[in-house]
């Protein structure tokens, strides 16, 4: 893969769904505030960047956050940082698909399309197509995820153009409304909520990690990625939410039940007053498409994690299979890919077992599993000079070493207070990881024994870095 299709593809997750949801649901629950919140949310992303930036310039593998945990922290701990991005992007699937099924009504409706597509159908129609799109290969993704990047810049663009034509300072005043039914009436929780779920649109950037193989010159690129890629991810985010308030003010964002307004941000751009149909339909498109890209890079990186894991035999080598025709991770693609789609018919009876919103609860899910990650990847970040030292060393992009601890020790402290904001609005959704990650430590506890039984030691094998890796460079690296 080139740079081009990586920095498209990195794109794509971090502006898919997320970008065209998130900021107008927080909008609603924090008005003007959320124009900070953003700001702060960078904080985070350039924690996350800066650690990968290392991690990946130092071991650029397929299956990135699998390998890092495994082979710098430990086993298990290799073991927890694929099972929790997994759950993860089980939740972010559902959540981009069920977005794409909440703005194709909208569309229909300004282009006088009288068809009424069942939101189930919409669903799980996205999810299926790329999934076969990934399993015939990644060239093909790769490709598409190119021109459907292009339509999804091309709506922001209209989006933040429309609201600069419109904009008032003055709808930035107060930044904390808390007056009686405000935001802010019972205290800055709102605020500190807007944080962390703004960092959403950030979170793509470790799919970068996922596809390390598959990169041409990865040890070289994988930096310049995540360089340009975040960026052009950062300033566009910021554009939108600044053009949201200035543009419209933060009651724009909230429907007449209260509720963060249907068709999101197409229909705060039609409450700019400068925005014509056509723009509308095109902000629209762009919402449908950043839901296709979105689901097409889950598709095509974590797919890859479930290959490099059953490498190892922790998860069944049935995963670990390619393709003969395709060259493709196949079933590693399939496995990704029917959770969600089993799920997708029951999601209108999920609200009540969820507590908040499904929608909102699949966001804290995903927030959940991506920060326990994070700390694990910190913490191989912190063990990465010490265990591979050659590799550290090597490193095109190399964090001196105080610069590295600190990155390290930043990410572990934010990611444990962003995860534990987001998850007391949806302690259920911590629950579910909480158990999800039980079952999976006892099914990685039989796996090691049964692997034991049958004259395997997994977890040393879980320890080393395979040849294809150059296994061989390092004193301390060890081959299997």
């Amino acid at each position: 893969m080139g740079v081009g299709a990586a920095i498209a593809l990195l794109i794509g997750t971090a502006l898919g769904m997320s970008i065209f949801l998130v900021p107008t649901q927080m909008a609603a629950e924090a008005g003007p505030s959320v124009v900070i919140a953003v700001l702060v949310a960078i904080v985070p992303m350039a924690l996350g960047v800066l650690q990968l930036l290392q991690l990946g310039g130092a071991i650029p593998v397929a299956g990135g956050a699998y390998v890092y945990g495994s082979r710098l922290v430990g086993p298990y701990w290799g073991f927890l940082n694929i099972m929790l991005p997994i759950v993860a992007v089980w939740a972010y699937l559902l959540f981009a698909a069920l977005g794409f099924a909440q703005y194709l009504p909208y569309l229909l409706e300004l282009l006088g399309v009288g068809i009424q597509i069942p939101a189930v159908a919409a669903t799980m129609a996205i999810l299926a197509f790329f999934l076969l799109v990934n399993y015939v290969g990644i060239q093909m993704a790769a490709r598409a995820q190119i021109a459907l990047v292009a339509v999804l810049i091309a709506g922001m663009l209209t989006f933040i153009l429309g609201g600069l034509a419109s904009f008032d300072i003055g709808n930035f005043e107060p930044l904390f409304p808390d007056g009686p039914g405000q935001p802010f009436e019972e205290g800055l929780g709102p605020f500190f909520l807007a944080i962390v779920l703004l960092y959403i649109p950030f979170q793509g950037f470790a799919m970068i990690i996922e596809i390390g193989e598959e990169l041409e010159n990865p040890t070289t690129n994988i930096p310049r990625v995540l360089a340009v890629g975040m960026s052009f991810v950062a300033v566009l985010s910021i554009a939108i939410v600044v053009a949201l308030i200035g543009g419209a003010s933060w009651e724009s964002a909230v429907g007449p039940d209260g509720e963060p307004v249907d068709g999101a941000l197409a229909a705060v751009a039609d409450s700019f007053g400068t925005v014509p149909t056509a723009g509308l339909v095109l902000i629209a498109v762009a919402a449908l498409v950043a839901a296709a890209t979105t689901v097409n890079t889950l598709y095509t990186s974590y797919s890859r994690t479930v290959m490099r894991a059953s490498r190892d035999n922790l998860l069944p080598g049935f995963f670990a299979g390619i393709h003969d025709r395709f060259d493709t991770p196949h079933r590693a693609v399939v496995f990704m890919g029917v959770p969600p789609l089993a799920v997708a018919p029951f999601v209108s009876s999920l609200d009540e077992l969820t507590g908040p919103a499904f929608l909102d609860w699949l966001v804290v899910v995903v927030v959940t599993g991506t920060f326990l990650s994070f700390m694990i990847s910190a913490v191989a970040l912190w063990n990465l000079p010490t265990k591979f030292p050659q590799r550290y060393a090597d490193s095109v992009y190399k964090l001196p070493l105080p610069v590295l601890k600190l990155v390290a020790i930043g990410n572990i402290v934010v990611s444990f207070a962003f995860m534990l904001l987001v998850a007391a609005s949806a302690p259920t959704a911590l629950a579910f990881v909480a158990a999800f990650s039980l079952v999976s430590s006892i099914g990685y506890v039989y796996r090691v024994r049964s692997s034991t039984t049958a004259g395997t030691d997994l977890r040393t094998e879980m320890s080393v870095l395979h040849r294809h890796e150059g296994g061989d460079d390092d004193p301390v690296d060890r081959s299997d």
